[in-house]
């Protein structure tokens, strides 16, 4: 029997149309298929999983029947991102199901869904197929994707409606240790969304995030029920697999390769040496292998094809004298928790014995001068604080201003103050630039009738203090209810944190000094006010806890530091004026075209 040319194509068409698709891993799918959009790389084109080797093994556990979580606790610029996108497309592509991506909030999970998956959609030819990049089309919207036999969401871990969805087979967890402690009052999001999974036998749950701090992180904790498995290459001379360890890293000069040593035979070698084979050949060695279905991966930036280990050392030259910056080297770089020493407590003898003659009220090393205002029941307290060169800091003087704050007699010695000049050695004189004043506590009303009228021509601004770890310093300005003033959220944890750090520094940038003058308010009871806080674990979080009653120069010394986050001062521009130039720029009045601040990006100085 003789068929045509045109029954012959149909045959070939319906048989391109109906049979199964190849059961492909995740990485054969993305090598396959996989386009990195323009708004995810440097260079757009195909995908090649070879640039990051240690992705195989994560992918061959996350497609094993067998394995049920899966948890990646590593640093940043290793790819987590589009490993994501890589194991939703592959999904959406061979075995179509329930999907939920979880960022830490709404409007985080919206703009992966715009800026990231949408793209990714867009080019990779057999998704656009599947799924519609039109909001509203059966369905489809921001926060939903649709295909035949599945759907992806998009949910923030502070929406607790959003983690109370449908049932999900495969929920994808991206950066944990940022989610809230509870959504709403709903609980834990990691517990609430993985819940969604029950009803799977195949279920898969995936976890992504550089870890935070030790005893605190969720993702650390995750990964220590896992199999804790860390990726190593062999020496490229005795062939010993082992973990790429920062600390095993040596350099002559700034300008010299990073080279890392075995740990076995203790040949340096560069990392052209330890990469060119060695990430081919590398492998993903347990520490717990008798875990069968939780597969548990921990990586740092030394494997990372994006960065380089010259560039790795410049972050850690420029981060090794600051607790803070160091913190960040540590978490995203290291892909570590951060070490918290809960039990060390400051001297607050030593500090008050470190006192120093300035020759004048202001040290002649100060640039700027800042304040910080503390509103009680029965006084007005504030501190002006001098700033030198790389944020070397110079208390200045400690005032109180005792009367009731609901009235003005002693609101009008503070603005009296505010408005002195402070003298150097040689009769020279500096005006505050900055002034941050707290009206979360007391007298609120009456804070916001002074800073009004000042605010913008004064750079007097009210602040209110936000809690919790990893807030920002600034965290942007918002009309008070009936629009009396413009009221700024600081992140009173992380001025703590950097306050507790400079104290702590001997010599050199962010040391902070005191005058020996007593006439300047720097007594004993000072210092132990200053120091009036330490950090306790309360359950599943690090908390600033009081251990003296008085804690108000602690605070009015993060307000006067949050003042110079404000201005964010070109201190080498600074150094090259003459003193009477400063106290220009310091009074210079500023209309609302030039207050930057407004915007958290700083003023002009």
């Amino acid at each position: 029997m003789r068929y045509d040319n045109n029954v012959k194509k149909l045959f070939k068409k319906l048989y391109t149309n109906f049979r199964p698709p190849k059961n492909l891993s995740i990485a054969e799918w993305a090598d396959t298929y996989r386009v990195v959009s323009k708004e995810s790389a440097s260079k757009s084109g195909k995908w090649d999983t070879g640039k990051t080797p240690y992705m195989y093994g994560i992918y061959e556990a996350i497609c094993h029947p067998e394995i049920e979580e899966i948890t990646i606790m590593s640093s940043a610029q290793v790819g987590k991102s589009e490993m994501i996108m890589n194991i939703f497309g592959r999904y959406a592509h061979l075995d179509p199901c329930p999907m939920m991506i979880v960022q830490p909030t709404v409007d985080e999970a919206k703009f992966f869904s715009k800026m990231r998956v949408a793209p990714m959609i867009r080019d990779t030819k057999v998704l656009k197929g599947l799924i519609s990049q039109k909001e509203n089309v059966g369905g489809d919207s921001v926060q939903l994707k649709s295909f035949p036999g599945g759907t992806l969401m998009f949910v923030g871990a502070n929406s607790p409606s959003g983690l109370a969805s449908k049932p999900i087979k495969l929920t994808l967890l991206d950066e944990v240790d940022r989610f809230p402690e509870s959504a709403g009052q709903e609980g834990d999001p990691v517990q609430l969304a993985e819940k969604r999974t029950t009803t799977f036998y195949d279920r898969k749950k995936i976890r992504v995030s550089t870890p935070t701090i030790e005893g605190v992180s969720k993702i650390k904790k995750l990964y220590l029920n896992s199999t804790q498995e860390e990726w190593c290459l062999p020496c490229p001379d005795c062939g010993e697999y082992q973990t790429l360890d920062w600390s095993r890293t040596q350099w002559e000069t700034k300008e010299d390769k990073v080279f890392l040593q075995c740990s076995h035979c203790g040949v340096l070698n560069d990392e052209s040496s330890w990469k060119m084979d060695g990430q081919k050949k590398g492998k993903w060695i347990p520490k717990v292998p008798d875990v069968t279905k939780h597969r548990g991966f921990h990586m740092n930036a030394l494997a990372s094809p994006w960065v380089s280990w010259e560039e790795i050392r410049e972050e850690f030259l420029s981060s090794k004298d600051s607790q803070e910056k160091l913190k960040v080297f540590v978490i995203t770089v290291l892909g570590e928790t951060w070490v918290v020493d809960l039990d060390e407590l400051l001297d607050y003898d030593a500090l008050f014995e470190s006192k120093e003659e300035y020759g004048a009220e202001l040290h002649e090393d100060i640039l700027v001068l800042t304040a910080g205002v503390d509103v009680q029941d029965n006084r007005l307290e504030v501190e002006v604080v001098g700033w030198g060169k790389d944020y070397e800091n110079y208390g200045v003087i400690y005032r109180e201003f005792v009367g009731n704050p609901a009235e003005h007699e002693v609101w009008n010695e503070l603005d009296e103050f505010l408005k002195r000049e402070f003298k150097f050695e040689d009769g020279s004189s500096l005006g505050i630039a900055c002034t941050c004043i707290d009206t979360g506590g007391h007298h609120t009303a009456m804070s916001y009738k002074y800073i009004k009228p000042v605010q913008n021509s004064r750079r007097i601004y009210g602040i209110k203090g936000q809690g919790g770890d990893g807030v920002a310093i600034l965290n942007g300005f918002r009309k008070t209810k009936n629009k009396e003033i413009d009221l700024l959220s600081i992140g009173v944890n992380t001025l703590k944190d950097l306050t507790y750090g400079r104290l702590k520094i001997f010599s050199g940038p962010g040391k902070c000094h005191f005058p020996k003058d007593p006439t300047k308010g720097y007594g004993i009871n000072y210092f132990e006010g200053l120091t009036a806080e330490t950090k306790r674990l309360k359950g599943n979080k690090i908390e600033w806890v009081k251990i003296r009653e008085r804690n108000e120069p602690l605070d009015l010394r993060n307000y006067a530091t949050a003042a110079i986050e404000i201005l964010k001062p070109n201190f080498d521009a600074l150094v090259r004026m003459t003193k009477a130039d400063l106290n220009r720029i310091a009074s210079k009045k500023i209309g609302k075209k030039k207050t930057k601040a407004k915007t958290g990006k700083g003023v002009e100085v």
